[in-house]
């Protein structure tokens, strides 16, 4: 069937539907007066109509039960139309019990043949129905009235912007991609070069911290390197003084191969200390404080990090910015306190940094103590095990020779890790080294952060964050005027005599484009009008919904008693007007344009 674009209702016959019990019918023209006192059924028309169309009543409802007459297991509209060809429909909705029939020129079709053929139930009530859109719909009418509009092109809206925001969306594909997702894309992009650029800064102002306190502080570490030095070259050159190193490496090769070659005695008990002995020289430290170490020097990694980053957001802070802590937003009032409360935070984090170094160098301390333990004891338990095996009493010739082979590779070892050293002299050494290279390492750090270079390319960064962050603010820009220039295109077709209808809206304290749904009439927020303002506004949305639409829809104005005049709006090729008259019993009187009797003219002019 042929797309209906125009309906006019010839007339409504009504059968078991709210009053009426016997089949009764009404016949419509292009003007009907549809009057009578409360109860006599004026509302039932709009009712009727609404429910054989789309199965509901005037205001969209779906409860049956309030439209069938109450005496009735059933109900029965027929409505006849034509269409904007002329050819006259008959439409028929049948229900009895919980089935419903409905038929279309005495065919059998469902409700989504009449929603293909004519339009869906919220367009028909937003047309037939003035203040459906408004006080039924809410903000689901926004996407039905935007179903409707036609697509804007990228280039269209160009067209109509300035030169120079033209060039800022140079590049940018807004008929691929929605300008919406490209502003939340730039937003976040300015996001991250601002959080870059506090961080640069940090950098410089770490930078320039350290600089103007270098010198002092490379001084008291050369001198502390020097003094350092002293005490160990001291150790170092006696520790080998007179000894000839090569020697002994040589020596101990030769041992080693003699010993390997050395025949093994036939005596269990021998061969059995021997491997017990070479069991035990080979025995590893294994520290019980490994753990401990690595868990205190993870949390002062831990807690070091936090520090810097802590530092970082100090410097970093601003008003307009969020305290990353408690989230409010910080002012110029409340930037003293969040300030002072990451300080104090800072002092903690210094405070637990120092305790958890000290921790470190106790457990350090205990490592090394018990590590002296177990050598102490290791060297005891072979010592033992020597002068075991030395007593016993064997005849194998290479026996001694072996004893004396180990006892010589003992010495040679032991001059080759102690030399003239004695062991706590030798762990003297050992600390003395490690705090040289402690020390060697905060000399390059200092030199590193006082490095020229550094701070130059930390500047020439932070001018390229500025330049980026300036480059996409321009681009923000532009796309929140692209983005109400679409807007204003898109809606240039929704323009009303007297009501004006917002779709978006720019949140201008960051450029955000938001969803909205308002009407406003003459100026006044739609929720603040009277009875007959709500009537009169609603006429003219139904007008604006017929021309974005293009359907030539019926209107059905219910207490007309209330208005005066109509506003000067183009009006449906049928109007239905229900008006209260007190004491009347119902009444419809039709009229066609055609006919400009006085009488009826007078009547649609009073009642309008």
């Amino acid at each position: 069937m042929e797309q209906i674009t125009a309906m006019k209702i010839k007339g409504v016959t009504f059968t078991d539907f709210r009053n009426h019990k016997a089949p009764q019918s009404y016949t419509f023209g292009d003007i009907s007066y549809i009057t009578g006192h409360n109860g006599t059924g004026k509302t039932t028309m709009a009712h009727g109509i609404c429910y054989a169309l789309y199965g509901v009543s005037y205001y969209g409802e779906q409860k049956i039960e309030r439209l069938m007459n109450e005496k009735a297991t059933g109900t029965q509209v027929q409505l006849d139309f034509t269409d904007q060809n002329g050819t006259t429909h008959t439409l028929i909705r049948n229900r009895s019990g919980d089935k419903t029939a409905l038929l279309l020129d005495g065919y059998t079709v469902r409700q989504g043949d009449i929603d293909r053929i004519f339009c869906d139930k919220e367009t028909f009530l937003s047309m037939f129905n003035p203040t459906y859109l408004t006080e039924r719909l809410g903000e689901k009418g926004r996407p039905l009235i935007l179903k409707y509009l036609q697509p804007v092109s990228a280039n269209a809206v160009l067209e109509q912007m300035s030169e120079t925001y033209r060039e800022y969306l140079d590049g940018i594909d807004l008929n691929t991609f929605p300008p919406e997702a490209k502003l939340k894309e730039f937003r976040g992009a300015v996001r991250q070069a601002e959080e870059q650029e506090a961080y640069l800064q940090g950098n410089i102002d770490s930078f320039e911290e350290a600089s103007r306190t270098a010198e002092q502080k490379l001084s008291e570490l050369y001198a502390d390197k020097a003094a350092i030095e002293k005490k160990r070259k001291v150790l170092s050159d006696k520790q080998f003084e007179g000894i000839e190193v090569e020697d002994l490496s040589i020596q101990r090769n030769m041992l080693l191969e003699k010993l390997s070659s050395v025949p093994k005695g036939e005596n269990p008990k021998v061969t059995q200390l021997q491997e017990k002995i070479e069991e035990l020289r080979h025995k590893p430290y294994v520290s019980k404080y490994t753990q401990a170490m690595a868990e205190n020097a993870a949390e002062v990694k831990n807690l070091s990090e936090r520090y810097k980053a802590l530092v970082n957001r100090v410097k970093g802070l601003r008003p307009g910015a969020q305290c990353p802590a408690c989230l409010m937003r910080i002012t110029e009032q409340n930037l003293p306190e969040v300030r002072n409360r990451m300080l104090a935070e800072l002092k903690s984090l210094a405070e637990q940094g120092k305790e958890r170094v000290a921790q470190g160098k106790e457990l350090a301390g205990m490592d090394y103590q018990s590590k002296t333990v177990f050598e102490q004891f290791k060297a005891d338990d072979l010592k033992k095990l020597y002068e075991e095996l030395k007593g016993l009493k064997t005849e194998a010739a290479g026996k001694t020779d072996g004893e004396e082979l180990r006892a010589a590779l003992d010495k040679v070892e032991e001059l080759q890790k102690y030399g003239n050293l004695d062991e706590d002299e030798y762990t003297e050494l050992n600390c003395l080294s490690a705090e040289l290279a402690g020390i060697e390492a905060q000399i390059q750090a200092v030199q590193d952060m006082c490095d020229e270079r550094k701070l130059e390319d930390a500047y020439a960064q932070q001018e390229v964050c500025k330049g980026q962050i300036l480059k996409y603010k321009n681009v923000i820009s532009a796309l929140g005027e692209f983005i109400c220039k679409r807007t204003e295109i898109a809606v240039s077709s929704l323009q009303m005599p007297n009501v004006k209808i917002k779709l978006f809206d720019v949140v201008r304290s960051t450029g955000e484009v938001i969803n909205v749904f308002k009407f406003t009439y003459k100026g006044r927020d739609y929720s603040t009008l009277s009875l007959s303002e709500k009537t009169l506004a609603g006429i003219e949305i139904t007008a604006m919904i017929r021309k974005i639409t293009g359907i030539d829809c019926p209107i059905c104005v219910d207490n007309t008693e209330s208005i005066a005049a109509f506003n000067s709006v183009s009006m449906p090729s049928q109007t239905l007007l229900l008006r209260f008259v007190k004491g009347q019993p119902l009444t419809v009187q039709s009229r066609n344009r055609a006919a400009e009797t006085g009488p009826a003219m007078r009547e649609l002019k009073k009642a309008g």
